[in-house]
C-alpha cells in the first residue's frame, strides 16, 4: 500500500507551463496596453495645451511680454512634423502693427515653451500642414494658418504601435478628441 501525499515532476511542469504561458499573454498586453495610453496622454496633452493658450488670451496673464516696442497681438501654438515631430511650440505672437501680423510663428515672435510629446509618440499628419493656430483678444478670434473663419485643423498623432488619436480645432476654438 502506497501513500501518495505530493505532487509529481509531470503535475509540477504542467502547472508551470500552464503559468508562463499565462503570464507571457499579459506582459505582452501590458506593452501594448502602454503604448495605447501615451497615445491617449499625449493627444490630451496636447488639447489641453491649445485650451491653455486660448485661456491665456482670454486672461491676458502673460509672464512674458514681447521685446522692443512690440504689442502682443495674440497666442498661439506652432506644429511641424517635418522639423520637429516629436514637439510643438507655445508663442506669443507679437508685431509693431498687429493689424499687419501675419498670425503664424515668426521671427518677430516670442517663445513661451516647447512642449514634448510622450516618448515614442510622434506627430503623424497635420491639416493643414504646417500649422499654426494663433488666439486674438477680445472674443478670442481663432486664427489657423492665416484664415479666421470656416478653417479647420486635426492634428494627428501616433503610438510606435502605429494606433493613431486626432485632436480636432475649428474656427471657433472648438477642441474635439477623436
Amino acid at each position: 500500500m502506497s501513500n501518495t501525499n505530493g505532487f509529481t515532476l509531470i503535475e509540477l511542469l504542467v502547472v508551470l507551463a500552464i503559468i508562463s504561458v499565462m503570464s507571457s499573454i499579459v506582459f505582452a498586453d501590458f506593452s501594448n496596453s502602454e503604448g495605447k495610453l501615451a497615445l491617449k496622454r499625449a493627444a490630451y496633452q496636447v488639447a489641453q495645451d491649445i485650451r491653455e493658450t486660448e485661456e491665456m488670451v482670454l486672461s491676458s496673464a502673460a509672464e512674458v511680454t514681447c521685446d522692443g516696442n512690440k504689442k502682443i497681438c495674440g497666442y498661439g501654438l506652432e506644429f511641424n512634423a517635418t522639423q520637429s515631430p516629436t514637439s510643438y511650440f507655445m508663442f506669443l505672437d507679437c508685431d509693431n502693427n498687429c493689424a499687419n501680423s501675419n498670425y503664424q510663428r515668426d521671427g518677430n515672435d516670442k517663445d513661451i515653451r516647447r512642449a514634448n510629446l510622450e516618448k515614442g509618440i510622434q506627430i503623424h499628419q497635420l491639416s493643414p500642414s504646417p500649422l499654426n493656430i494663433v488666439f486674438r483678444a477680445p472674443d478670442p478670434t481663432v486664427w489657423i494658418n492665416k484664415a479666421d473663419w470656416g478653417v479647420e485643423a486635426i492634428i494627428t498623432l501616433q503610438s510606435p504601435q502605429n494606433e493613431t488619436r486626432a485632436v480636432k480645432v475649428n474656427s471657433v476654438g472648438r477642441v474635439e478628441l477623436q
